[in-house]
């Protein structure tokens, strides 16, 4: 996986002020959030992905006992 400085890129994704994804001719997928850039096979990428994907459920599911928290307390009292 290493990449030539010059190489060109394709941009699949941005965020503007977080960073972005991109794809390099040799099939690497750089994925740059500020100044850290990692680089992944394409199958990696896609784990990450999903792993991500989970964590965002858990953050949802979380949030959102949290939310009911308080109406749950205020039922019981």
């Amino acid at each position: 996986m290493a990449c030539a400085a010059s190489e060109e890129r394709m941009m699949l994704a941005e965020a503007e002020g977080l960073g972005g994804v991109t794809l390099c001719a040799c099939g690497t997928v750089h994925l740059s959030v500020g100044a850290v850039t990692v680089r992944l096979a394409p199958e990696a990428f896609l784990q990450a992905v999903k792993m991500c994907q989970q964590a965002v459920q858990q953050l949802t599911l979380e949030g959102l006992l949290q939310a009911m928290s308080p109406q749950v307390n205020s039922t019981l009292h």
